[in-house]
């Protein structure tokens, strides 16, 4: 089985919602990690402070077959119009251990219900 990592940065106040959706469509886990990131816009002050929303990186293995979905799901969450809050990737990934056997079960099943 192939796989793939996708990366979703988005403020944190959706991340519960691009995990929810990630799942939906077959993720099984997630990794996050707390982030702060620059734009390429000017950061915006208030009274002379910097305001600086939190940010979530969620990173996700996933069967390959499966990247095109979730990059979907997180189309609909992170772009409105030409305003994006955040962003989605997905990197092939060439090599991997360490991956819990029962994830790639879940995997197999996943592609079964879809196949039936």
């Amino acid at each position: 089985m192939k796989f793939t990592a996708i990366v979703v940065i988005a403020p944190e106040d959706l991340e519960d919602r691009v995990i929810t959706q990630a799942q939906r469509v077959g993720a099984t886990g997630v990794t996050i990690l707390p982030g702060k990131g620059i734009g390429g816009e000017a950061k915006k002050t208030f009274f002379g402070l910097t305001f600086e929303g939190s940010q979530s990186v969620l990173l996700m293995v996933v069967g390959s077959h499966l990247t095109a979905p979730i990059l979907k799901e997180m189309h609909k969450t992170l772009v409105r119009g030409t305003e994006s809050r955040g962003l989605a990737f997905a990197v092939p990934i060439e090599h991997l251990t360490g991956i819990d056997t029962r994830q790639v079960d879940r995997f197999e099943e996943h592609l079964r219900r879809e196949e039936a």
